[in-house]
């Protein structure tokens, strides 16, 4: 989710996919950038890129015939879909003048099954239609590429950023695209949705500041000296995560402050302290979940892949911790899905890690490379990928045994190699976007869309 990023002093280093880029941290009144670690949630002006996996794996790949599994997927459930759904593909491409503004979190925010609310080349947010990806509306002229914050009670909350201005979160009405309201905020962090109201930061980056759906502040709380805090949100409550600026006015990367934010007048309650690089996986019974490192080391090589060895949960309320042990080592890029933590590695290793236990569940080598975050299908037990190419990925939820694969898409667009892949479900419909197009399929018969062919 990140904006162009401020260049940093001194020389760059080469690229280490497990360390993000450090940000200055201005005086007063000026804009900064800052990337907190964090993963498993949506982190919009961000840019995060975790680190991915290395072990060799246990069990062999199953093949790769959509078509031979497609029958016994649609033997088991009829697939829910949009009313009037077909499988659609829509180019997110439209011509603008002006320098892009680049973030790193592309991709869609579904509406209750009818409408998916996406990010382009060209426009801020766009509405296109769940059934058949018809895009009904499209608003700001800006281009960037970003996925909107979210969508709750008829408003679709996205960022903007004019040429030159300032940036601001904006609230628009779904069925109109009318502008209900707009709010200045920091020019790094983040806008968190959270039960009631959405969750940021003042321009000066020394408050955190929630708003209701109807544009009013509803609280502040100032930042603790010293430090700058990244809004963020668990189990739906809002809470901060908080760097130390160093000597140089860096945000540091690490140690965090955990500090749980009290409705209704953010009132703050430091939890706990986090160790650098920690990860946020997200929240298991309200309780939020963090990824510990093996090592905390700074490693400049490319390709570099971090290593994790524990997770840690925290008592919303009293703070204690309860450290939850790896059985080995694990690499990959983490989500947190109902109870398990499916970890990613560029190279297509996934690796399921049960997240009350620390139990590895299962390991698979799909020799897909480059895959998105999972989605899960309840309905199907399964785990949906994409990869940046358009080419799908159906695992078992239950041993990560390959159910299907589809082929790539046919020229998917110029930011394909670039562009993070994003997969979600509307109802049972699998969406999914790579470089600049947006499409969707069927789980039962995810063949039959003429851009998406069955692998041999």
């Amino acid at each position: 989710m990140a904006l162009l990023p401020y260049p940093c002093p001194g020389p760059a280093p080469a690229h280490d996919p497990s360390r993000p880029p450090r940000r200055t941290v201005p005086r007063r009144g000026a804009r900064r950038r800052l990337v907190v670690t964090t993963a498993g949630v949506a982190l919009a002006v961000t840019g995060l890129t975790v680190a991915a996996a290395v072990f060799a794996p246990k069990m062999t790949d199953s093949g790769g015939d959509a078509s031979a599994t497609a029958d016994a997927a649609h033997s088991q459930q009829p697939a829910s879909l949009p009313k009037g759904w077909q499988p659609w593909r829509t180019e997110l491409r439209v011509g603008a003048e002006g320098p892009p503004l680049v973030y790193n979190e592309p991709g869609c925010a579904p509406e209750d099954g009818r409408a998916l609310y996406c990010g382009g080349n060209g426009f801020t947010v766009a509405r296109v239609d769940a059934a058949t990806g018809h895009v009904q509306w499209r608003w700001g002229t800006r281009p960037q590429l970003v996925r909107p914050i979210g969508v709750r009670d008829g408003i679709v909350y996205t960022y903007r950023e004019p040429e030159g201005g300032e940036r601001s979160v904006v609230a628009l009405d779904v069925a109109t695209r009318k502008q209900r309201w707009e709010r200045s905020i920091s020019g790094s962090g983040a806008v968190r949705m959270f039960r009631g109201g959405v969750l940021t930061l003042s321009p000066d980056t020394r408050e955190l500041v929630a708003y209701g759906p109807s544009g009013a502040r509803l609280w502040q709380s100032p930042a603790p000296e010293g430090k700058f805090c990244e809004p963020t949100t668990l189990g739906g409550a809002p809470y901060a995560l908080c760097a130390p600026i160093d000597s140089d006015g860096l945000a540091a990367e690490g140690p965090y402050d955990l500090l749980r934010l009290e409705p209704p007048d953010g009132e703050q309650q430091h939890l706990t302290t986090l160790p650098r690089k920690a990860l946020t996986l997200g929240a298991v019974q309200g309780k939020p979940l963090f990824l510990l490192p093996q090592t905390a080391k700074e490693v400049y090589d490319s390709g570099y892949e971090r290593p994790y060895n524990a997770m840690v949960r925290v008592d919303p309320r009293t703070g204690e911790i309860t450290r939850i042990p790896l059985r080995r080592p694990v690499l990959g890029r983490p989500t947190l899905l109902h109870g398990t933590v499916y970890f990613v590695r560029p190279n297509g290793t996934v690796t399921a890690v049960a997240a009350d236990s620390g139990r590895e569940l299962w390991q698979r080598a799909t020799e897909t490379e480059s895959l998105s975050e999972p989605v899960l299908s309840q309905r199907y037990g399964q785990l949906y990928f994409a990869n940046r190419f358009g080419r799908l990925l159906a695992l078992d939820v239950d041993d990560g045994k390959e159910v299907w694969r589809t082929a790539a898409l046919n020229d998917p667009g110029t930011a394909a190699q670039d562009a993070e892949p994003r997969v979600m479900l509307v109802k049972d419909a699998i969406v999914a976007t790579a470089g600049d197009t947006a499409f969707s399929v069927r789980p039962d018969r995810p063949s039959v869309h003429p851009s998406v062919q069955p692998s041999s």
